[in-house]
């Protein structure tokens, strides 16, 4: 999970209109006045093609997107179509959360909190620092094995397998064009622990601080004169949504 910023509500929601789909809704709950394709674009912008607790992709393969209000439409009637109470989510944390209230029991929001402050990550698995995150991890089943876990951790041994490969090629690089075509892929790889990637907290976190592999490149790099601002650049991206504990 990482921190989103929310973005301009989108200019066919206006006042009126809102006024006109929550009033709808208080009349039938059964209406799902949110699934508006202009909706669910601007979220989706929002949180890059991902789930905003889980970070998986969504709308690929059979992760279909579902809206969640982060104070339960059936609780709180009037946030039904609110700006700012709608997050883009995989079916597996909508349907978990499914009627939680986030006024009595708080959890992580990812628009308003900052993650990192109520969670870290060990081992491709998350851990509360309070009891909002201890909550949080509950409510919304993102320790979830076969779901979250394991694919995470796959992506991740994938990331750093492939980071190791490539220092192997610029160790025995023997040309200064090979030298900074493998540097360029290296750059690549680490970008793909960034926030528009799948996963990307548990991802830049296991990369960063627990893979030995990295910690030696690094080094190299700076010893060898190689680290230049891209890559600092790259390593403060990550450090941003990195959660080590």
């Amino acid at each position: 999970m990482i921190k989103l910023q929310l973005i301009e509500k989108p200019e066919e929601l206006t006042d009126e209109v809102q006024q006109q789909l929550t009033s709808e809704f208080k009349a039938d709950h059964r209406k799902c006045v949110w699934k508006k394709p202009y909706i669910e674009k601007a979220l989706l912008k929002m949180s890059h093609n991902k789930c905003a607790y889980s970070e998986q992709y969504i709308n690929r393969e059979s992760a279909y997107m579902e809206i969640d209000h982060f104070k339960c439409k059936d609780l709180y009637e009037d946030c039904v179509v609110e700006w700012g109470n709608l997050l883009p989510s995989c079916q597996k944390c909508n349907r978990t959360k499914w009627k939680h209230d986030v006024v009595s029991e708080p959890i992580v929001n990812p628009l308003t909190d900052t993650p990192k402050e109520f969670l870290y990550v060990k081992a491709f698995k998350y851990y509360p620092r309070d009891k909002k995150g201890e909550t949080t991890i509950d409510v919304l089943g993102i320790n979830d094995r076969i779901l979250l876990t394991n694919p995470r951790a796959e992506l991740g041994f994938k990331i750093a397998d492939n980071i190791g490969n490539l220092f192997e090629l610029l160790k025995s690089a023997s040309t200064p064009r090979k030298q900074n075509n493998t540097l360029s892929k290296i750059k690549s790889a680490l970008e793909e622990c960034g926030p528009t990637f799948e996963y990307s907290a548990v991802i830049s976190t296991y990369i960063l601080y627990e893979d030995e592999t990295y910690q030696d490149l690094e080094k190299y790099l700076k010893n060898n004169n190689l680290w230049d601002n891209d890559f600092e650049k790259i390593k403060q991206t990550l450090s941003e949504i990195a959660m080590p504990q």
